[in-house]
């Protein structure tokens, strides 16, 4: 079993689970984990309930986990990411969840990365004329999504202006308008707050697009799964701009439709500033869902040679280990 097969499964037992015993030794962070799935888990045409979760927790770094059912060890991982979403009071099943969550929204983070390299000119970096810097920002995306789309990989992708008013963002939304009508008034009240900073669908010229990628069967290109979806920004100092674009994402990734949403940043982003700007957002009460905190992740490049940094939806940097599909 490869490590992306191991996430994946990995991320259904603490997506479905509840701990039932935890134990933990600070000294040498090892933890071992007692879980039952809530509903029962496929491993090998077996259904199983009853988990354990053993391994070792490196603070601030990484940790390794080991999964066993009965006396059997499944299958053991290392270098999942650290995260710990409220600091040194987080339990350690929210840290192992909230991990292993971060791992799995990462899985497509290699190929996006890959395509971003592809593209070796013209990197919406410094630009001071705002009508420059949006022309650079359109075009990259456009070129993003022509090197995302792969026949050979069933990989579709295209550039599109998501306005508040677009036909994706109500596609998601028509679900809580009907079902689920405490979330949609939350989504329609931070929609409302913030459409003045989105981009006008009347003028296509005067916003960036997002890519769209999906995978599709070739006997049926017009069935899409596994879709994600890579907004960017570069430009630092619009700070209702960066709340659109994080409640866009939040919107879609609400949908379990798409596996993963990843928002670029090129320039000189400050980490300390996004933590305060996504502060902020949740102060003020704008809607967040639940998937976009475990799978949203921020790539952040300063410039066309330097490393990339990587960033939970939290905006705390977090070391990936770039697995391949």
């Amino acid at each position: 079993m490869v490590d992306s097969q191991k996430i994946r499964f990995l991320n259904e037992v603490v997506s479905k689970s509840r701990p039932q015993n935890v134990d933990y030794t600070p000294h040498n962070g090892s933890f071992c984990v007692l879980l039952l799935a809530l509903q029962p888990i496929d491993w090998v045409s077996v259904q199983q309930r009853d988990f354990k979760l053993t391994g070792e927790l490196k603070e601030n770094e990484s940790l390794s986990v080991t999964l066993i059912v009965g006396s059997e060890a499944l299958f053991s991982i290392s270098d999942l990411p650290y995260v710990a979403p409220q600091g040194d009071r987080t339990p350690i099943f929210q840290i192992l969840r909230a991990s292993i969550c971060c791992a799995c929204g990462a899985l497509r983070l290699p190929y996006l990365h890959r395509n971003i390299r592809k593209i070796n000119k013209d990197f919406p970096l410094v630009k001071t004329d705002p009508a420059e810097r949006i022309n650079s920002e359109a075009g990259f995306m456009k070129r993003l999504a022509k090197v995302s789309s792969d026949a050979k990989r069933h990989v579709k992708a295209r550039a599109v202006l998501v306005h508040p008013a677009s036909s994706r963002l109500k596609n998601v939304i028509s679900y809580y308008k009907e079902y689920e009508t405490s979330t949609y008034s939350q989504i329609n009240a931070s929609l409302e707050a913030l459409k003045s900073f989105a981009p006008d669908r009347n003028n296509v010229e005067g916003g960036t697009p997002d890519v769209f990628a999906w995978d599709y069967y070739s006997d049926d290109p017009g069935e899409a799964y596994n879709l994600r979806i890579a907004a960017l920004n570069a430009h630092s100092k619009e700070k209702e701009r960066f709340w659109w674009d994080y409640l866009k994402l939040n919107i879609f990734l609400s949908d379990s439709e798409y596996d993963a949403a990843y928002y670029v940043l090129m320039n000189r982003w400050q980490v300390p500033v996004i933590q305060k700007w996504i502060a902020e957002y949740r102060d003020r009460g704008y809607y967040e869902s639940q998937r976009a905190q475990d799978y949203l992740l921020f790539y952040v490049k300063a410039s066309e040679k330097a490393p990339v940094r990587v960033l939970n939806s939290q905006g705390v940097p977090v070391k990936i280990k770039m697995i391949p599909r």
